[in-house]
């Protein structure tokens, strides 16, 4: 019996991809072992690193450890700390504090919105629990007497007879309508 070969892993010669779409799929699915190796390298070497990937219709993709503006930083030879200037630096803490406030303050709103519904949501339950006192049939099953649930049950019963006489009147009405048109 002759052995089938699978597909599998198979070499391919590294040469210039001359269909466009053939092309862009190559790229879509090398990209992200591009940018994992560089990941790894990054990690396992303990060393920064950048890389930036244009695809054909000018998307950017970039990987940087640190971060890619530390990278480029570095390679053009700039000292975050001695580019900016002490006025610019008091301007970016201050935005920062900014923006920590604002977070903060979203968190407390957020906060007390969830205590709000919590109450809510106590004061719906007492409502309908006190609601529901009156009306046996909407007792919890534990609470009702045996002739209650026996009562209960035909009524539902009688109720899903409805329902069903009323789904198949239903569907009468709608084939009906089906060969009239």
């Amino acid at each position: 019996m002759a052995r089938k070969s699978g597909g599998g892993r198979q070499k391919i010669p590294i040469k210039f991809i001359e269909d466009r779409a053939k092309r862009s799929v190559a790229f879509s699915k090398r990209k992200s072992g591009v940018l994992k190796k560089v990941s790894e390298l990054s990690t396992m070497c303990g060393i920064d690193m950048g890389l930036i990937l244009f695809n054909e219709s000018g998307k950017v993709f970039s990987y940087g450890n640190p971060t890619l503006n530390v990278i480029l930083d570095r390679f053009l030879g700039l000292d975050p700390q001695r580019v900016l200037n002490p006025a610019s630096r008091k301007i970016i803490e201050a935005q920062k504090i900014y923006r920590i406030q604002e977070m903060e303050a979203k968190i407390m709103n957020g906060e007390e919105m969830l205590k709000l519904e919590e109450l809510r949501g106590k004061t719906l339950s007492l409502e309908m629990t006190n609601h529901a006192i009156g009306k046996w049939w909407e007792q919890p099953i534990e609470k009702m007497t045996l002739d209650q649930i026996q009562l209960r049950n035909a009524c539902m019963e009688n109720l899903k007879m409805i329902f069903e006489e009323y789904k198949r009147l239903m569907m009468d009405t709608h084939n009906w309508n089906s060969l009239n048109q």
